[in-house]
């Protein structure tokens, strides 16, 4: 798979630059510092692209699961807000497209590194066609990259690993505030983590009781140029900053904030908003 840190092309849904004004030209004022491309996805029924475009494996080759996430079938409103995710062909072309949508996944329960992917075990519960045994082999194959799940924390109904953990480097993790809101739920991550990587660190904040949004530092958005941190203009923006500045040397001079309150609002961060990929020069992308 194409590792976040070689990601050199952004793209957001359309809806955002007028639901999440703050947000989008935070983002788009510091990619174009950068220099990193950033195109407008059309056809698009929410914000939340990472969760419906497809998963980037190798150069020319992207996966489509199928996108019908549980939390939008309790309501008329919330289906009408599914997007077709078949609108992707416009954007990668049909041709590199390989399409698995005979399984349900978001692409929020898909963090990796290229060759590791850490998915919440809700992906079996959205998939009770499939045998445990089975769908892990396919993804494994579909993937080509070794799975470990984590647990789902079933208060939380969206099951996404990207407002849980992040990869630093091949033998790095790091966590979320997690231990802080739900202990024994940390400690069961943890204990899994430490099993596959050599490193695993722990966001922690000096409040007793930390702010409803210091989950969504862990939920970055990360190009090959620069790593772009929320902030959401609480005390424990700053500490995020130094703690996530430490772990990523290779970051040094490149980590940004970005004001994301109008964004965390609707309980999403920022790698939930975008959807990145690796581009070669032999692709035309809009």
């Amino acid at each position: 798979m194409i590792p976040e840190s070689l990601s050199n092309r952004v793209y957001f849904s359309a809806l955002l630059p007028e639901v999440c004004p703050v947000t989008y030209n935070g983002l788009v004022n510091i990619l174009d510092r950068y220099g990193v491309p950033h195109s407008l996805l059309d056809g698009t029924k929410d914000i939340w692209c990472r969760d419906y475009m497809p998963i980037q494996t190798i150069d020319n080759r992207f996966v489509l699961f199928r996108y019908e996430p549980d939390y939008l079938l309790d309501t008329a409103r919330h289906k009408a807000s599914i997007t077709d995710n078949s609108v992707a062909g416009r954007y990668v072309g049909t041709s590199y497209m390989e399409d698995s949508r005979g399984i349900k996944i978001d692409g929020g329960n898909v963090v990796h590194n290229g060759c590791k992917v850490i998915m919440t075990a809700k992906v079996f519960e959205e998939n009770p066609q499939w045998m445990s045994r089975d769908l892990i082999e396919h993804l494994t194959r579909t993937f080509g990259a070794d799975i470990i799940f984590l647990p789902w924390d079933t208060h939380e109904i969206y099951g996404h690993t990207d407002g849980i953990v992040r990869f630093i480097d091949e033998d790095t993790v790091l966590m979320t505030n997690y231990a802080q809101f739900d202990p024994d739920m940390a400690a069961r991550f943890r204990r899994i983590l430490k099993a596959h990587f050599k490193n695993v660190h722990e966001l922690s904040f000096k409040p007793t009781k930390p702010h409803k949004y210091s989950w969504a530092y862990i939920n970055w958005l990360q190009t090959d140029k620069v790593l772009i941190l929320p902030k959401f203009n609480i005390p424990e923006d700053q500490e995020a900053y130094d703690q996530i500045s430490k772990l990523m040397p290779h970051y040094k001079g490149r980590i940004e904030m970005v004001d994301a309150t109008d964004l965390i609002r609707y309980e999403g961060g920022l790698n939930c908003a975008s959807w990145t990929l690796y581009d070669t020069p032999n692709r035309d992308l809009p």
